[in-house]
């Protein structure tokens, strides 16, 4: 085994921070430290006006004053805080990013979506054992922006991200609970506007296979039945292989959908394997996804359990830079 490295990464997403700690550099696999999710709603009340409420930058704040000391007791080499669509769109932005050096001794690096796009798709290729010619789309919801990328056994062929994550549509929006089939047919202008690129990109390259990135579809894997045992520190100290992809069949998917689109707040937390953190947004989840499907063919729908974590961990463990470089597709 070759020397080893903690790393850490805390990812500050819209609606939760997640913080992970492993070793790098055993050829096994990552060893699994340390793992923390925090549901800080940084979002809440603020996204769709480019704005972090005093509220939610203080919770934000206290997480991660809780997590620097986590990352002391765990005593990381490297710690890498990555911020997302929540931050980079709100004129307050600086000011937390001064505030959490200041209270944390943290450095939160605030990257672009493109960045979020490739740093996602870097941590699904760890789930993917071998990519085919077959073209498939990832798809990562987040509170404030949601990222795409298609992709087959030759690399990356299309990315972008959107401002249309699920904490910014509960805002704009303002759907009654629930929202109903209506609610689906109130937004669709709004996705064909919004994301008419991403209606070209897959006309164009025809993806058979939807991934989506941890986060709803953690929650509607856990609702099919067909999530895998989540990751748990590991006492052992031994190199875990990096999991693969978990199916979400697509007729699981349709009854999930109608149930997420129909039942009130009431209903969805009775569904079994709902996400307590995720239940009032999980409708506008479904209805992005709906709003997906119906723009191509798609034959099959997958959780991976990596995304932008993971994706960090990756580059950094490879020697190359945090962010990954960007070509013009």
């Amino acid at each position: 085994m070759s020397a080893l490295r903690r790393v850490a990464v805390i990812d500050c997403g819209t609606n939760t921070f997640n913080l992970r700690i492993v070793d790098v550099g055993a050829a096994a696999g990552w060893i699994p430290v340390f793992g923390q999710r925090i549901p800080v709603r940084l979002g809440q009340g603020g996204v769709a006006k480019g704005v972090i409420r005093p509220d939610r930058m203080a919770r934000g704040l206290d997480a991660l004053v809780s997590m620097r000391e986590i990352l002391r007791n765990y005593k990381a080499d490297e710690v890498h805080v990555l911020a997302t669509s929540a931050l980079r769109g709100a004129k307050n932005g600086p000011e937390f990013v001064d505030e959490a050096r200041r209270l944390s001794g943290l450095e939160v690096q605030i990257i672009s979506g493109p960045h979020e796009a490739r740093l996602i798709q870097e941590g699904i290729a760890l789930n993917v054992k071998a990519p085919t010619q077959e073209m498939q789309m990832t798809m990562d919801i987040g509170g404030g922006s949601v990222e795409f990328i298609v992709w087959n056994h030759e690399g990356i062929k299309w990315s972008q991200s959107f401002d249309t994550g699920v904490a910014r549509l509960q805002m704009l929006m303002a759907l009654p609970d629930p929202m109903g089939r209506e609610g689906l047919e109130k937004m669709s202008p709004f996705f064909d506007d919004v994301m008419a690129p991403l209606a070209a990109a897959v006309g164009a390259l025809s993806p058979s296979s939807l991934v989506g990135a941890s986060g709803s579809f953690d929650t509607l894997a856990a609702m099919a039945g067909t999530r895998t045992k989540k990751e748990r520190p590991d006492h052992a100290q031994t190199p875990e292989p990096h999991p693969g992809l978990d199916p979400i069949p697509l007729g699981d998917w349709t009854r999930l959908s109608q149930e997420l689109l129909t039942l009130d707040v009431h209903g969805r937390t009775s569904m079994p394997g709902m996400d307590p953190a995720r239940v009032d947004l999980m409708p506008y989840s479904a209805a992005l996804i709906e709003w997906v499907l119906a723009q191509g063919t798609f034959t099959s729908m997958w959780r991976a359990p990596y995304a932008l974590r993971e994706g960090v961990l990756s580059q950094l463990e490879r020697g190359l830079p945090l962010l990954p470089s960007l070509d013009p597709r």
